[in-house]
């Protein structure tokens, strides 16, 4: 590893804010991989994602398991995606959501909470709804004591990633837990259409992938709505509130990077969300947060990834934000604390940091 893909691993956002004015878009990591923003060459990867292969993430990989439909290539990968992506349909879910959100938000105290925690128990809450057909607080409140464990801050990931290499960090009880409820789960959508030996990595992958970012993306869009004035109260009209959310999604992704690519080579291309979204050539003034902003071109907006890897839960994800903040703006007044809000990196994704609370008092 060079110096340059030093920076990159030890320090993410500092690294990514140090080259985002290079206007090719391309920065060398190492011998055979190089960080790609570009539009015309992400562009370029998506169109030819099937002909590429997709190496795991050296971070999540030992969590999610290696037969995660994350990493899976060609047909395989294909066969699974057909078969996850109806369970994430979110027009299948409205009711589902609100009722969550609904009782999320009447549990909220009068006391300030943590923005990012708040939004990903929520979240949590709902892919725990859809995956087990029940909710099993206990189960869920342990997988995310396994999750910080790992990636609760920066120094954990790190730890986590390189002091125990090529190990799984499996927790035997979580995943008996996990596999238990998926099994009886009613209707018991993942056991009856998977293989029983993929069960877990598929499940874990499920939870993580379905609430993380999502989560995320929700404490990002009421951090932009908290910062600028009067926008919170012109909410009503939905146009507004999905352009709101798209700006969020650009200035704030929730995810930084969106996967690895390699060639048959052995050329790995890494796209960057994060700069691809602050590239200036592509956005006027791109640290401003404007909802107003034209459509981008190709290549310039992709927070939920892209090509073959594109998230099939982007439309429950899109879903879940809006019903958050619609209900949390209807019922509470929102004020955020914390002029502080450095990214925090839970792995490649970004949230705020805990230092971001929220103060949510019921309108009268």
């Amino acid at each position: 590893m060079n110096r340059t893909g030093l920076r990159f691993t030890l320090r993410l956002i500092p690294f990514l804010d140090s080259v985002e004015g290079f206007e090719d878009g391309l920065v060398k990591l190492g011998d055979r991989r190089w960080l790609a923003w570009h539009p015309d060459v992400v562009s370029a990867l998506f169109r030819n994602d099937r002909a590429l292969s997709h190496p795991p993430s050296r971070t999540l990989s030992p969590l999610l398991g290696n037969r995660s439909v994350l990493w899976l290539d060609g047909a395989e990968h294909a066969a699974y995606r057909r078969t996850l992506t109806p369970l994430l349909r979110g027009n299948r879910y409205q009711a589902l959501v609100d009722d969550v959100v609904e009782r999320a938000i009447a549990e909220l105290p009068s006391d300030p909470v943590g923005l990012a925690a708040w939004t990903r128990t929520l979240t949590l809450r709902i892919i725990g709804r859809i995956v087990f057909g029940v909710d099993d607080d206990e189960l869920l409140a342990a997988f995310t004591r396994w999750l910080d464990r790992r990636l609760g801050s920066r120094v954990r990931t790190l730890a986590h990633r390189y002091l125990a290499r090529g190990t799984t960090r499996f927790d035997p009880h979580l995943d008996r837990m996990l596999l238990h409820r998926a099994r009886t789960a009613e209707p018991p959508a993942l056991a009856a259409c998977l293989p029983e030996e993929d069960l877990r990595d598929q499940v874990v992958s499920l939870l993580f992938a379905g609430h993380e970012t999502t989560a995320s993306a929700t404490a990002w869009t009421l951090y932009w709505i908290d910062r600028t004035p009067g926008l919170a109260e012109e909410l009503t009209d939905e146009a507004l509130l999905d352009a709101t959310i798209a700006e969020s999604l650009r200035l704030s992704p929730p995810a930084t990077l969106a996967g690895n690519r390699m060639s048959g080579e052995g050329m790995v291309i890494t796209p960057s969300i994060y700069l691809a979204h602050r590239r200036a050539a592509t956005y006027a003034d791109p640290h401003v947060f404007d909802p107003g902003r034209a459509q981008p071109p190709p290549g310039a907006f992709f927070p939920f990834g892209g090509g073959v890897r594109r998230c099939p839960g982007k439309d429950l994800a899109l879903l879940e934000i809006r019903t958050i903040v619609t209900a949390l703006l209807r019922h509470r007044h929102v004020r955020l604390s914390s002029a502080d809000c450095t990214p925090q990196l839970r792995g490649a994704a970004m949230a705020p940091p805990p230092s971001v609370a929220m103060v949510a008092t019921c309108r009268r």
